[in-house]
């Protein structure tokens, strides 16, 4: 259990078909619901989740290892919620060039908001990733819902 949590930039934002998760902190990132942390596995493990973090980096998330529990005093009410403490395995990693990381941004909330009813939150982040300068920013107008 000595796994270390990956050299990531945060917010960061994983994401798969039809689903997307912006996590601010490590512990947002690790502490995982117990009833659905098989799942959480097995999509990494069929090559269904990615991550991308605020400095531009692009990995495939290979798999989770468990950990000990972190994150002090807010660690206590995920435990007393049998939370599942695990970090991912990062592979493949990239830096892509700004211009294809706001389109794999772009496509991660396409993809989530792709049956929703109410599209505005996918047409507000788009028109904020169009005319985010950095990569921070292109993260930062992703949806925070």
């Amino acid at each position: 259990m000595a796994t270390r949590l990956p050299p990531i930039s945060y917010p960061a934002l994983l994401w798969e078909e039809g689903y997307i998760y912006l996590a601010k902190t490590p512990l947002e990132l690790c502490a995982h619901v117990r009833s659905s942390f098989a799942e959480t596995v097995q999509k990494s493990k069929a090559g269904g989740l990615r991550l991308a973090d605020s400095d531009g980096h692009s990995f495939e998330v290979a798999d989770w290892a468990r950990v000990r529990p972190f994150g002090g005093v807010a660690a206590i009410g995920l435990l007393l919620t049998f939370s599942i403490f695990a970090v991912p395995i990062l592979v493949n990693e990239r830096q892509p060039a700004l211009a294809e990381f706001k389109k794999i941004l772009a496509r991660a909330v396409i993809g989530r908001y792709r049956y929703d009813t109410d599209k505005w939150h996918a047409l507000d982040s788009l028109h904020k990733l169009r005319r985010a300068d950095s990569y921070r920013a292109a993260i930062d107008a992703l949806p925070k819902r």
